[in-house]
């Protein structure tokens, strides 16, 4: 319906204002005050000199050894979290959703994990994965143990042991949205493709996965999103240890602006997260479209 009076327009404007007025306090404000300050070097400190440094910052981020393994760290969490989470997540949703016997109670634990904040499922598995946390003391009754050691203080498991962390606090999430996705597929197409000889997976990869294709890109993009925002499950369980193996470009930001004082050096990199997630996001969407027209 088009708005033609003036006072249709007002009317409309009115609704539309608080969101709008939200929208530019705390997304766009902020976004043009993180880019002012990557161009500065500031302490943090009120009325402390601001001096403009232009690209400076960037540059510095850019040739700063800590800043590449974190990007290396993002893009292999991204990575695996996309591999892992929809596909499990939707595996899962199906199985429910044929409601066998005390399907109501997996689907319980299968969301639990997803009330809690990472915080505290970071600490969860913080005394899980510690060397002398429960998984180390398991492997020692059952006679493993060789298989012991500092999960979350080796180079060579911390980063993987994380990971692991990661997929496994966001299967709920995704499983939910999927699953509420299955109830709008007509129950007929499933009775139709049955009649005709079709078998439970031929079912499953020519009606369910192309109904779902919009719902499960949704998904992925939303588990790149919340990827590259991931902080408190690093901080809570390494920190970023050890020796800065297992920082991610949010961790970077705030040891720089926070610990280090160097809000300048934490802006750029906040910037830069916002343009990665960016062009991660756009990239994934407009991949996934092309396969779907060529489909």
């Amino acid at each position: 319906m088009l708005v033609k009076t003036k006072k249709e327009k007002a009317k409309v404007l009115s609704f539309a204002l608080p969101a709008l007025t939200i929208y530019i306090v705390f997304l766009l404000i902020p976004i043009i005050g993180a880019i002012y300050f990557s161009l500065v070097t500031w302490n943090g400190i009120k009325g402390a000199p601001l001096e403009f440094v232009g690209w400076q910052n960037y540059l510095n981020i850019m040739n700063d050894e800590q800043f590449m393994i974190s990007l290396i760290n993002l893009l292999k969490m991204v990575f695996f979290s996309v591999l892992f989470h929809t596909p499990i997540a939707l595996l899962l949703a199906v199985a429910l959703n044929s409601k066998f016997k005390g399907y109501r109670f997996f689907k319980v634990i299968y969301f639990v994990p997803t009330i809690f904040p990472l915080t505290a499922i970071g600490l969860l598995w913080y005394f899980i994965f510690m060397p002398n946390g429960s998984l180390n003391r398991f492997l020692e009754v059952i006679g493993l143990s060789e298989l012991v050691q500092g999960w979350l203080i080796n180079p060579d498991t911390a980063m993987a042991t994380i990971i692991f962390v990661n997929i496994w606090a966001g299967i709920g999430y995704y499983m939910v949205i999927l699953l509420a996705g299955l109830t709008t597929i007509p129950e007929e197409i499933y009775d139709a493709a049955e009649i005709d000889g079709a078998s439970s997976v031929k079912k499953f990869f020519y009606i369910t996965i192309p109904m779902l294709k919009p719902i499960i890109t949704l998904c992925i993009l939303m588990d790149i999103i919340g990827t590259v925002k991931v902080f408190d499950l690093i901080f809570v369980m390494t920190e970023g240890g050890p020796n800065g193996l297992t920082n991610l470009p949010t961790t970077l930001m705030y040891y720089e602006a926070f610990r280090y004082n160097n809000f300048g050096i934490g802006s750029a990199i906040g910037v830069i997260i916002l343009i990665i997630a960016l062009v991660l996001t756009i990239g994934s969407e407009s991949l996934m479209n092309r396969k779907s027209k060529k489909g």
